[in-house]
C-alpha cells in the first residue's frame, strides 16, 4: 500500500474532516502519513494510551471498544472502510477515550496529529471550513441519538438495515458489516434482542436472512412495519 498511498487521496477527500483541503495542503500530510496491516483481533491502540494519531480506515473493519464501569466491554462503534475515527484527538490531546481492534484482516492509514494540527493553524479559513462541515456531521448524529433513545428494539433495527440497504425501492440483498453481536452492541441492544427481532421480521415475511446475508424484498414494507412497533 506504500506506493499506493496517493491512491487514497479521493476517498480522503469525501471524509467531513478532509473535504475542504486543498491538494497542495493535503498531499504533505499523506506523504507523511503511513500504512498499517492488521489482522483479526489485532489492538491498534488501547484506551488510555497516548494519542500521537488518527485513522482512515482503507479496508476491513475495526471495533471501537469501551470499557464499562462493570468492568465489561462494550462495542461503541463500527468502523467501515472510508471512515476516520480517533480523530477527535485531534483537537482534544491527550490519550485515547476507547480500544481499537481490527474485526477481520484491516489495513489503515495512520494520519500525524502534530503535522494536521499545523496544517489547519497556518489556514484559519481552512479551519472554519472544515469546522462548518464537522458541524454539520455533528447535527447528524445527535439526530441519529435521540432516535436510537426512543425508538424501540424493532424501529432501530430497522432503520440500521434500511441504512445498509442499497435499494429503497425494490428488493435488496447487502451483509451486514460485522458480526450480529457487534451489530446488537452497536445499537444498544442485547444479542438475543437482536436475534428475536430478527427472527420476527423473517417471520413476517419482512427480511430472509442467510448468515450475514440480508434479503430484503420490499423495504417501503419493512418501513411500514417498524412504525407500527
Amino acid at each position: 500500500m506504500e506506493n499506493n498511498k496517493e491512491a487514497l487521496l479521493p476517498r480522503l477527500r469525501q471524509t467531513p474532516l478532509f473535504a475542504a483541503w486543498p491538494e497542495d495542503v493535503i498531499a504533505p500530510l499523506l506523504a507523511q502519513s503511513r500504512p498499517l496491516t492488521l489482522e483479526s483481533g489485532d489492538i491498534l491502540f488501547a484506551e488510555g494510551s497516548s494519542a500521537r494519531s488518527f485513522y482512515f480506515l482503507a479496508s476491513g473493519r475495526i471495533d471501537l471498544i469501551a470499557a464499562a464501569a462493570t468492568g465489561q466491554e462494550k462495542i461503541v462503534e463500527i468502523i467501515q472502510p472510508d471512515d476516520l475515527f480517533a480523530e477527535a484527538v485531534a483537537f482534544l490531546g491527550g490519550r485515547y477515550p476507547v480500544t481499537a481492534q481490527a474485526d477481520v484482516a484491516t489495513t489503515v492509514l495512520e494520519i500525524p496529529l502534530d503535522l494536521f494540527v499545523e496544517s489547519l493553524e497556518q489556514r484559519p479559513l481552512l479551519m472554519r471550513q472544515m469546522l462548518a462541515r464537522l458541524s454539520m456531521r455533528l447535527h447528524f448524529l445527535v439526530k441519529e441519538l435521540r432516535h436510537l433513545s426512543v425508538e424501540s428494539a424493532e424501529q432501530r433495527l430497522v432503520s440500521y438495515l434500511l441504512d445498509l440497504c442499497p435499494m429503497l425501492n425494490g428488493p435488496a440483498a447487502f451483509e451486514l458489516p460485522a458480526r450480529k453481536a457487534a451489530v446488537a452492541a452497536r445499537l444498544g441492544l442485547a444479542p438475543e434482542t437482536l436475534s428475536r427481532v430478527l427472527t420476527r421480521i423473517r417471520k413476517a415475511g419482512l427480511i430472509e436472512v442467510e448468515r450475514r446475508m440480508i434479503i430484503i424484498p420490499a423495504p417501503p414494507a419493512l418501513r411500514r412495519w417498524a412504525e407500527g412497533h
